[in-house]
């Protein structure tokens, strides 16, 4: 674990609307050396309530901006603009990293902050006036220089927290798994679990959990074969114990810009069958399968890897720990601010 001393000549603000694994990642990375502040935009919907949370969000930047050296964000949307503006107004550094969502546009998907011309703006403003964009994936990089050319934007891939322990491989079981925040129709699209479930009709003898599924929304699964289990939300321990035992990780989704939980199964060596989407690629290397959206063929991939004819000789448990490790990103970013 990298050790810092603190230094108090930088105060960061840093602007969320969901405190979430890989935001609070880079609230603990960025601590380790400067004061940071967190500001909770609460992202609603409706015009009333997203006028609301800007004018509230205004009036906050006036009375405070001059207190923060850097204004750090993650994605770009509505709560992005105003931080980025008045960053760009009082002389200081805008930070702002661009997670997946912020550079979608899937109209059949209803997914996507460039959907809307309003949104849009939003996004394409803070795209071109914050001081750097960071990137979680190359596929990210190609997005940002299409749709914003002039933009300034740098990768530094997002990353995991990475425990010392051993796996072995002849352990593990015939299980498969997803793991994906699973409570509507649109999600389950966007994730893949609809190809997933018609993976395990195919392998009636094999075992397939979905990890994260809302409890409350299970009318959205309908003919469930017997050989499929939807679990609920775990705690992290509790995930980690399924993937301890997994053989393979399936990540079916349709749109992804990187892939935590994928990174995280393969550190425990899950052997990862991905599709062709997003950063997805990015993260397996040539420790897995990259396959269509062909149930027939993702079915065989697994079969292969049951019977252990699909391991690659370098081990994606190597490949997260020398790409995706936390120590990677923080190094990383503690450079970019402090050059800032």
């Amino acid at each position: 674990m990298i050790i810092f001393n603190k230094i108090m000549n930088k105060r960061i603000l840093l602007i969320h609307t969901n405190f979430s694994s890989f935001v609070r990642t880079d609230y603990e990375i960025l601590s380790l050396k400067f004061m940071v502040d967190k500001y909770h935009y609460s992202s609603s919907k409706g015009i009333l309530n997203t006028a609301f949370q800007l004018l509230k969000q205004f009036i906050f930047l006036l009375l405070n901006i001059r207190k923060y050296d850097l204004i750090y964000i993650w994605f770009a949307d509505y709560h992005s603009l105003l931080p980025v503006l008045f960053a760009k107004l009082f002389s200081k550094k805008s930070f702002v990293v661009i997670g997946g969502y912020d550079a979608a546009r899937i109209p059949a998907l209803n997914y996507g902050a460039l959907r809307t011309k309003l949104r849009s703006s939003f996004v394409m403003c803070t795209i071109n006036n914050c001081t750097l964009n960071l990137s979680v994936s190359k596929h990210i990089n190609r997005k940002i220089k299409w749709i914003a050319p002039k933009a300034n934007f740098q990768l530094i891939y997002n990353c995991v927290k990475l425990p010392i322990a051993e796996t072995n491989f002849n352990a593990k079981e015939n299980l498969v798994i997803t793991v994906g925040l699973i409570n509507s129709e649109r999600n389950i699209q966007i994730k893949g679990i609809d190809t997933f479930i018609k993976t395990a009709q195919l392998l009636p003898s094999a075992h397939f959990k979905i990890i994260g599924v809302d409890k409350d929304n299970l009318t959205l699964f309908n003919d469930i074969p017997d050989n499929v289990e939807i679990i609920g939300f775990l705690d992290h321990e509790q995930m980690i114990q399924y993937l301890q035992k997994a053989k393979v990780y399936c990540q079916l989704s349709r749109t992804e810009s990187f892939g935590v939980a994928l990174a995280e199964a393969m550190f425990y060596n899950c052997v990862p069958v991905v599709t062709n989407v997003g950063g997805l690629p990015e993260v397996i290397g040539d420790t897995g399968y990259i396959v269509k959206r062909n149930e027939k063929e993702i079915a065989e991939k697994i079969s292969q890897i049951f019977l252990k004819q699909g391991q690659r000789e370098y081990s994606s448990k190597t490949r997260i720990k020398e790409k995706f490790d936390l120590s990677i990103r923080t190094k990383k970013l503690l450079e970019i601010i402090d050059l800032s």
